[in-house]
């Protein structure tokens, strides 16, 4: 039942917003920055909480890591999950995560405090505009005045279901509500009964739209191939089950959760086949292509897609395009039910998958010649424990872990890659890590966790075990794989930037467990006592700048001149 005493209308008006936010649109994580404008939604938060014991609060010094830390929770929860800021700038560092959520369909609510009307435009302190601040990376937005009795709870109800179902439904993604309050904020002591207040508050129940399932599906003849690029788990089965059905071979992404699963479906390294002539060739053979989900990691298989001049269809959940060449024909559809439906005549076997097994097996005779970035990736994949999930970084972690995993597992692959960013990505595996005690691994570069080197706070609450493998290159490796490399005299100074630092004292002021690895043998000797001890381990690994670019090129002209491969 909801409360009915308050000491005054702030408070009233923020329990209703967090009651509005648990009871109809299932909210059960709080995330909450400090604050003083932001004090009658934290206190409103707090006893909240004190009713109702599902509801966590988690709290964090720094807005952006929050933020990214309340993504992390959403992904993994699969639910909605809000964050509570102050007014001013601290609103402003949600942005990059609210770009993030927007991008990969997840439901974060920003709950802004804010100066109420009058003191805008006239200097007060900590004030600017904050309505349209996340600009076009919003599913919706609401700006509610300062708390007034004349506004009833029935009214305050309604406004706030009106933006937050665009949490919900195929194209759910971010909102951002603005509170304005009234001083005094809080401090009151009687209690005064909101009984007629609250009289025409509504139950109110959001109803979730699914995607809709195409009537006519398309003729599917083949040679098919499948191409599974970022999908839920539940997405991830169904298109294993059709592969498995038709026997028609799958192309996956790392974000796909089956690029780590060993499945004779599913084919192994597949970057690598479309980079050996022997696979190319084979692929020749493809007549149409059928993918699942967008937003794929590896650059050959992009290259390939968007030269194919067969039929493709592109099958995702939500409406947003996905195709960036525009050549895909779309179809929006609930994956699962479409895969059931789908039939698919008898495919001719290309032989796809043993010659890329032959692939990995040269590939382990590569990798075993020198420890480097590309080891550390194949490593990973291979000691990884079948329960922990891992989050491959972006820019040169995702591609190292795309190219080189070895499929085993199973085990559950989480992205950012909706905006791509390196920022946040620490804060993000902190967020995964908090549901159900499920350990994380977290594959990044040095730049990246330079970028969110604070985190390592919320990394050292983490309640199972976080495993941070830095593959510290001096700087931004992936510029060493990409035309800046051409730039001269320009490529470190404004390209690469180089650092010069390690990650030993960082992790000691945090309280966290440090490792240093020099070669294979050790980090797998570090990795699993890491993945087996509760708590946050920094596992740094130190290679030259420039080293994974020679070795990818090593890599590509061996294969190009071996024509076996």
């Amino acid at each position: 039942m909801l409360k009915r005493l308050f000491s005054h209308i702030n408070e009233a008006w923020a329990y209703v917003l967090m009651d509005r936010l648990h009871r109809v649109h299932g909210v059960q994580d709080l995330c909450i920055a400090p604050g003083s404008r932001s004090a009658p939604l934290v206190l409103a938060a707090a006893r909240y909480r004190r009713d109702h014991p599902d509801v966590t609060l988690h709290s964090h010094f720094d807005e952006r890591g929050l933020a990214f830390f309340a993504l992390g929770l959403a992904k993994s929860s699969r639910r909605p999950v809000a964050i509570v800021t102050t007014s001013g700038t601290a609103v402003a560092n949600l942005h990059p995560a609210m770009t993030e959520a927007f991008e990969d369909h997840r439901p974060l609510i920003a709950i802004s405090a804010d100066r109420p009307e009058e003191l805008h435009g006239c200097g007060a302190n900590q004030t600017i505009n904050q309505l349209g601040i996340f600009a076009t990376h919003l599913r919706g937005e609401l700006r509610l005045p300062s708390p007034d009795p004349s506004w009833s709870a029935g009214r305050l109800g309604r406004e706030l279901d009106g933006v937050l179902r665009r949490l919900h439904g195929v194209d759910a993604g971010p909102v951002h509500v603005n509170a304005p309050f009234h001083e005094p904020l809080y401090g009151a002591t009687g209690q005064q009964d909101f009984s007629a207040w609250l009289a025409d508050l509504e139950d109110g129940r959001h109803e979730s739209t699914e995607g809709l399932e195409p009537d006519d599906l398309p003729r599917l003849t083949g040679p098919l191939l499948l191409v599974a690029g970022r999908l839920e788990a539940e997405e991830a089965a169904a298109v294993l089950a059709l592969g498995q059905r038709f026997g028609i071979p799958i192309v996956t992404d790392i974000g796909s959760q089956l690029r780590l699963l060993r499945d004779p479906a599913v084919l192994e390294g597949p970057d690598l086949l479309f980079a050996s002539p022997r696979g190319r060739a084979v692929l020749e053979g493809v007549e149409q292509v059928l993918q699942f989900g967008g937003r794929l990691t590896g650059k050959r298989v992009n290259q390939w897609l968007s030269a194919f001049e067969g039929p493709r269809w592109l099958v995702s959940r939500h409406s947003a395009y996905l195709d960036p060449e525009h050549r895909a024909v779309a179809i929006q559809a609930d994956i699962p039910a479409f895969c059931r439906k789908l039939v698919v005549l008898p495919q001719t076997d290309l032989g796809l998958t043993p010659i890329a097994r032959e692939l990995s097996a040269r590939v382990d005779g590569f990798l075993a010649e020198r420890f480097s970035e590309l080891a550390a990736a194949r490593i990973v994949s291979e000691e990884i424990p079948p329960t922990m999930a891992l989050l491959p970084g972006n820019s040169l972690s995702i591609r190292l872990m795309d190219m080189f995993a070895r499929p085993r597992l199973g085990n559950a692959c989480v992205t950012n890659r909706g905006a791509s960013g390196i920022d946040g990505l620490l804060a993000t595996a902190c967020g995964f890590a908090q549901r159900d005690g499920v350990g994380v691994t977290l594959l990044l570069g040095d730049l990246s966790l330079l970028h969110d080197l604070n985190s390592l706070a919320l990394a050292a609450r983490s309640p199972g075990p976080l495993v941070i493998v830095v593959l510290n290159n001096d700087g931004g490796g992936i510029f060493n794989l990409l035309p800046a490399k051409e730039q001269g005299e320009w490529f470190e100074t404004l390209f690469q930037l180089p650092h010069g630092l390690n990650f030993q004292q960082a992790a000691a002021q945090f309280g966290v467990r440090y490792a240093c690895p020099v070669s294979a043998p050790a980090l797998r000797a570090e990795y699993a006592e890491a993945c087996a001890r509760q708590g946050c381990t920094l596992i740094e690994l130190r290679f030259a700048p420039g080293q994974s670019a020679e070795l990818l090129q090593e890599l590509t002209r061996r294969l190009r001149d071996d024509q076996t491969c």
